[in-house]
């Protein structure tokens, strides 16, 4: 299920009269849409004829009519949270995630308790699926391969990591502008304060602040510059995909997430900086072909992913299908022990080169722990279940497109 997105608190709620789909009588608004392309990372033109007609705009719209039957599933069911309860998701919300004054209470209220009912409603589907499972994790992914493949597709790879780093005039000039932004919070302005007046993404309303992060949830550049910092210290401008960074570390919890908070020059990358770094890839990949490096030594040298990296690039078991769809692809032609060319990931700011160490076929489930396990057992209980669910509702509960070839 699309996973509800603190960015659409931001602002108040305008409702927006075209209406694209109808769930039950639920109606789905265009702007619901574009909220929901933006969140994934994408771009719509503002134009409903030309959005409505893309492939993105189809599976937005598609993955919000699956959340809207969740809801309505939920609700029927007795699920939705009391008043108390649901005054309390919403101060939960507002202490982890500081906001504005502006924001609609009410509309946040509506989102938290829907989104409550949806979770309670397919939580109990997944618990009462998992409680017929007869078997042992081990045995559950032998025995369903061909179902595991098709929701997951678990592969153990190993990964060099190079993120896409705008450069030109524009950069320069941008560097030296967050150089003196530095040097006057050193000097004793608030962070807070400067961020608000200059940052260019949405938090500058907090102040930069950005919330709770763990290993793996922010682009890679940027996690890194973030744990090497001393809780209050305020780091050099970091270089990402999306820009400049000026960094403060808030806190260090003991799960090993962090708070952070951060002032952002938006400086677009262009295709030079994406050839500059694939070109940069080719280097690392011949010196790997040609056996002056091994891919482990290479990924130890040259990878930004600090959390794998220092493990010679090995990720480990990943779902390709839910972790990085776009190379999916990619890593289904390899061979085992193969290096992959390499791979521009739009989604994560960055230009890769996969090693294959075992595909489905090679699998020896018994030499993984029995968490491991269990943790994708769970992800293709979850997702079978998901879609038996939806299914099955789509068929109980009318769904009415008003876009051009939506099924």
């Amino acid at each position: 299920m699309t996973a509800l997105i603190l960015s659409v608190f931001l602002t108040s709620f305008t409702p927006v009269e075209k209406i694209v789909a109808v769930v039950g009588n639920s109606p789905i608004l265009h702007s619901d849409v574009e909220d929901a392309m933006i969140q994934a990372g994408l771009d719509p033109t503002g134009d409903f004829l030309i959005d409505s007609e893309t492939p993105e705009y189809h599976d937005a719209l598609k993955n919000l009519v699956e959340d809207r039957l969740i809801v309505n599933a939920g609700v029927d069911a007795g699920f939705y949270p009391t008043e108390e309860s649901i005054q309390n998701l919403v101060a939960d919300e507002l202490a982890n995630y500081p906001m504005d004054t502006d924001v609609d209470i009410e509309y946040l209220s509506k989102v938290l308790a829907d989104n409550q009912a949806a979770q309670t409603f397919i939580g109990r589907k997944v618990q009462a699926s998992w409680r017929e499972l007869p078997q042992s994790s081990e045995a559950y992914l032998s025995s369903n391969a061909e179902l595991v493949e098709d929701i997951i597709m678990p592969r153990h790879i190993g990964w060099i990591y190079l993120p896409v780093i705008p450069s030109g005039p524009d950069f320069d000039s941008a560097m030296v502008e967050m150089t003196r932004l530095r040097n006057r919070i050193i000097s004793g302005e608030s962070f807070e304060e400067l961020a608000r007046e200059y940052s260019d993404d949405g938090s500058a309303r907090n102040g930069g602040y950005l919330g709770t992060f763990g290993p793996g949830e922010m682009t890679y550049a940027f996690e890194d510059a973030a744990y090497s910092l001393e809780v209050g210290e305020i780091s050099q401008p970091v270089a990402t995909a999306y820009g400049i960074h000026i960094i403060k570390l808030n806190a260090r919890n003991d799960d090993g997430t962090v708070e952070a908070s951060h002032i952002l020059r938006i400086v677009p990358v262009d295709e030079d900086d994406i050839d500059r770094t694939v070109a940069y890839a080719d280097t690392i990949l011949n010196s790997i072909r040609s056996s002056r490096l091994s891919f482990e030594d290479a990924a130890r040298e040259y990878s930004r992913d600090r959390s794998s990296s220092i493990n010679g690039g090995d990720m480990g078991m990943v779902p390709m299908k839910l972790w990085l769809p776009q190379i999916a692809e990619t890593v289904e032609g390899l061979e085992t022990g193969e290096c992959s060319e390499p791979v521009v990931l739009t989604d994560a700011g960055g230009v890769v080169l996969i090693k294959l160490y075992e595909d489905s076929g090679e699998i020896e489930w018994d030499s993984y722990s029995d968490t491991e396990l269990a943790g994708l057992v769970q992800q293709v209980i979850y997702l079978d279940t998901y879609n038996s669910v939806v299914d099955s509702l789509s068929n109980e509960i009318p769904v009415t497109y008003f876009v051009e070839n939506m099924i």
